[in-house]
């Protein structure tokens, strides 16, 4: 019997994962497949796996968790020639989303066992940022940011959203951000740099984007101002914010977000968790990684 290695952040999802171990070995016994539980206990454990995975010549490892975990495992097999398979577990699991990776994780396991491995390419910034799915500055950004430190973001999308009504209803101004391409220089309130389409779950914010393809787009609302931004989210839900007068968006290969003000202390947040602080110039890097898209049917 083939064993595979799963990477499980036990405190993804609530901690509920853990419950559901039983169900995922079920299922990939029933591809004649034993599932080698390998967990997380603080933050850079993943990378450590993900390179130890590599290391020991697995042609496939499952990451179980969130966005968190899968960048993390990526980060650790960069460059080699072990596939990362991604579990939904986590608040969204947004590149899950991105992939067409079945719901919940026991559906998954059928179609990546049967899947195919494809390259996919990343970005790295010069704060060795690895970016799978999106780089942002802006007021996503302070949200993400004020979630993190209150620790909302451990109450999953709601957790989130309470973090969204709070920030809305502030006083306190919201940040302008300025967007360096080689195409030219654009300001506004809110920057995407979308390395794949998905944002926030199956939204997508930056349809021109694809992770198997080196580029990124870059969307930019142009407005400042919490009015502004609110119409940007809504519009955003419903897949129409591109048809905005205040919004602009390009392909490019690099890309520098910086604040407008001078030595404004600004986040910026990567994959959905929160980094300090801007500027930061983002490249595709020239490494790929091998990434297990799901069978259809």
């Amino acid at each position: 019997m083939t064993s595979i290695p799963v990477i499980l952040n036990p405190t993804a999802g609530g901690g509920r994962l853990l419950r559901h171990q039983p169900r995922l070995s079920a299922a990939a016994r029933a591809h004649d497949v034993e599932l080698a539980w390998w967990l997380t206990e603080q933050r850079g454990d993943g990378e450590r796996l993900g390179r130890r995975a590599a290391t020991e010549g697995h042609p496939l490892v499952l990451a179980w968790g969130g966005d968190g975990t899968y960048n993390e495992v990526a980060r650790g097999l960069l460059g080699s020639s072990t596939a990362m398979g991604v579990l939904p577990g986590g608040s969204t699991s947004v590149l899950a989303y991105e992939l067409g990776v079945p719901r919940p994780a026991s559906r998954a396991i059928g179609p990546l066992l049967r899947g195919g491995d494809r390259a996919m390419r990343v970005g790295r910034s010069d704060h060795e940022d690895v970016v799978l799915l999106m780089l942002s500055a802006g007021v996503d950004a302070v949200v993400v940011e004020e979630a993190f430190r209150r620790r909302r973001h451990n109450d999953g999308k709601t957790g989130i959203a309470v973090q969204v009504v709070r920030e809305l209803v502030r006083r306190r101004p919201l940040p302008r951000v300025r967007v360096r391409t080689a195409a030219g220089v654009v300001e506004g309130g809110w920057a995407i740099v979308g390395n794949a389409g998905c944002y926030g779950g199956p939204f997508r914010a930056t349809p021109g984007a694809d992770p198997f393809a080196p580029g990124f787009e870059v969307v930019v609302q142009t407005a400042v101002g919490r009015p502004s931004a609110a119409a940007f989210a809504l519009a955003l839900g419903l897949g129409r914010h591109l048809r905005r007068r205040d919004v602009q968006r390009q392909r490019c290969e690099r890309v520098v977000v910086e604040p407008v003000a001078d030595g404004a202390q600004q986040p910026y947040q990567v994959d959905g968790d929160p980094v300090m602080a801007l500027p930061v110039t983002l490249e595709v890097d020239p490494r790929p990684l091998m990434i297990r898209v799901p069978a259809v049917g």
